[in-house]
């Protein structure tokens, strides 16, 4: 195949396209930028229709091999000028990969495990979701839910900050309601980080199945989680300022969860 040199080439301008959400829903098509985030891709079964990279950076031999492609993906070499519009990482060893997303749902979980889950409502800032994808991969949480969202979970800032997590873990995109349903039929227990709480989250039994839920960036916990007879616990803070970034807070219960959990095996 010769080397793509225009910007005018149809599938550039395909892939240009697919910085809207609406584009990649359209297309079925999620681009993904960088060797790392593409082999995770590949490890968590999703589909790649297609990789483009530019020879001056990478051999397409290593790229093979480097990301373990089936010989049936086609990869597309091209020139430099054009690559390095495509992409956030410029001129080093890198590709971008069409991606085919993967809709998980309720019924992925297995509900027989003792669960950890992080639920994630109304999630505005694809930077924080990643953060907290990342933060799940690293902790080992079963599968993530993310209800009512404000932005896409296959957004490419997202993918970017979560460093390929987006691929390492169940992500379920639902809305509060049917959430809160499924929680309840499955007796998961439920804690609902809330400012105005007074139960500090060290004081709650995290050994059973377990679903922490976060709220958005903006408005925190919406009205439907406060009055779902879940617990509320909060994050003790100290300083002058009362509120903490949704992603940090999400890391600091799902540890406490593993640390009680590692306890309790002693």
């Amino acid at each position: 195949m010769e080397t793509i040199t225009s910007t005018q080439n149809p599938l550039i301008k395909q892939i240009q396209k697919l910085d809207k959400n609406r584009e990649r829903r359209k297309q079925n098509l999620i681009p993904v930028e960088g060797l790392r985030e593409c082999r995770l891709a590949v490890d968590g079964g999703f589909n790649i229709e297609k990789v483009l990279y530019c020879s001056k950076y990478i051999a397409e031999t290593e790229l093979k091999s480097e990301l373990n492609l089936s010989s049936t993906t086609q990869c597309i070499d091209v020139a430099p000028q054009i690559f390095d519009t495509l992409v956030y990482r410029k001129g080093i060893a890198n590709c971008l990969a069409l991606i085919n997303p993967i809709d998980y749902s309720f019924s992925d979980i297995d509900t027989a495990k003792n669960l950890l889950l992080l639920i994630i409502d109304s999630v505005e800032k694809p930077g924080n979701l990643g953060a907290m994808l990342r933060t799940c991969d690293a902790a080992g949480v079963d599968a993530i839910i993310v209800c009512d969202p404000q932005t896409d979970v296959y957004n490419p800032n997202c993918i970017r900050a979560s460093l390929g997590a987006t691929f390492t873990k169940k992500v379920i995109v639902t809305n509060a309601e049917s959430c809160i349903e499924w929680l309840k039929n499955n007796s998961i227990n439920t804690f609902v980080t809330y400012l105005e709480s007074a139960q500090n989250y060290t004081l709650e039994d995290f050994t059973k199945p377990t679903a922490i839920v976060v709220g958005s960036e903006a408005y925190g916990i919406k009205d439907i989680w406060l009055n779902s007879g879940f617990k509320n616990i909060i994050i003790p803070q100290f300083g002058k300022v009362d509120s903490m970034n949704v992603a940090n807070s999400a890391g600091i219960v799902i540890y406490e969860v593993i640390r009680q959990r590692n306890l309790s095996r002693d």
